[in-house]
């Protein structure tokens, strides 16, 4: 059996064993462990921001932030970017409860760790399916590439205009049920990648009172790993390698200033994520990899001495290919401290 036939013959263990399906499964495979693990926005060196994420705010110690997220599924996108329906009477959803933490470590170092508990519950094609298991976990190191807070309410100047830069890395631990764990029955029961990926980040945020643009980029690699089953059955060994990641979003926001000094902020982004082919024993697989463009929009509210942040968060996927269309509202609650 040649490498391409070895190939055709790895994806046809995958649910239901359609090729038809394997835009959306593979997709779906990559949706459920990926959603939880996009790089954190800043919430802001000022305490206020965007209010999203576990990046601490300058001169705090620590930081915790617990969050619900609700995904549905409407349908996939093709290879080829086109859309095409889910079949009649399917249900698919995901739910994610993630809690993650920052801890400052130097002046301006902070180390920042998360873990999802993730619920997939769907039918799809006659076929139901149901699991609860943690997701993959996510640490990285930042260091703040500026020593002071960069939000100002009017620009005086070149100093006034200097930007917060966040420099990171981060790597992503295989803690999730995957294809290639024990009793996984289908691609619906994936809560992880099953893949070690170290990631290399940047976060860019300007505020200038009452508006604030951030951008933020990632790159990720994944380690090859040797196979020997996929959803619980036997295969011939062999080596598989996830494609180079790149995603990157831009942000824009406003706040409005409450009594007491408390904050209001309402933000907007525009998100982009792109995965290349995978690789088996070397070989490349032109039908896989994935894309995917959305929409989000964040509304945070921070109380007046910026030690508490609570969100709501909706992102729409608009576009893609060999990914699934989805719809996910995110709530959560961050809190701010020194030791």
């Amino acid at each position: 059996m040649n490498a391409e036939q070895q190939v055709k013959a790895r994806w046809a263990t995958s649910i239901l064993n359609k090729r038809a399906l394997r835009p959306l499964i593979q997709g779906l495979f990559l949706s459920f462990s990926l959603t939880t693990l996009q790089p954190a926005f800043a919430a802001s060196c000022c305490g206020g921001g965007a209010g999203s994420g576990v990046i601490l705010p300058k001169f705090n110690d620590a930081m915790w932030d617990l969050s619900v997220a609700h995904e549905a599924y409407e349908g996939y996108w093709t290879k080829d970017g086109d859309h095409q329906d889910d079949p009649a009477n399917s249900d698919l959803l995901q739910q994610r409860l993630q809690f993650s933490y920052a801890h400052r470590i130097g002046e301006q170092w902070q180390l920042n760790a998360s873990l999802p508990v993730v619920d997939n519950q769907n039918t799809y094609g006659g076929n139901t399916s149901q699991v609860t298991a943690i997701g993959d976990t996510h640490i990285s190191l930042w260091y703040e590439a500026f020593e002071r807070v960069t939000c100002v309410y009017k620009i005086t100047g070149w100093e006034s205009l200097k930007p917060s830069i966040y420099i990171g890395t981060g790597l992503t631990l295989p803690t999730g049920v995957s294809a290639y764990s024990d009793r996984v029955d289908n691609s619906f029961d994936i809560t992880g990648l099953g893949f070690y990926r170290l990631d290399a980040n940047a976060i860019i945020e300007k505020t200038v009172y009452p508006w604030s643009v951030s951008w933020q980029g990632s790159y990720g690699y994944h380690f090859e790993r040797p196979i020997n089953q996929e959803y619980g059955q036997a295969v011939t060994p062999y080596d598989k390698q996830l494609g180079e990641r790149h995603s990157s979003s831009l942000a824009l926001a406003y706040t409005w200033f409450l009594p007491g000094l408390a904050m209001l902020n309402l933000g907007v982004s525009h998100q982009y994520l792109k995965q290349g082919a995978t690789y088996y024993d070397g070989q490349r697989d032109d039908l896989s990899g994935f894309s995917k463009t959305s929409l989000g929009s964040t509304l945070s509210y921070t109380t007046s001495p910026r030690d508490w942040i609570v969100k709501l968060g909706l992102t729409q996927a608009q576009s893609g290919y060999n990914y699934p269309k989805t719809l996910s509202v995110t709530m959560g609650v961050s809190h701010v401290f020194n030791l």
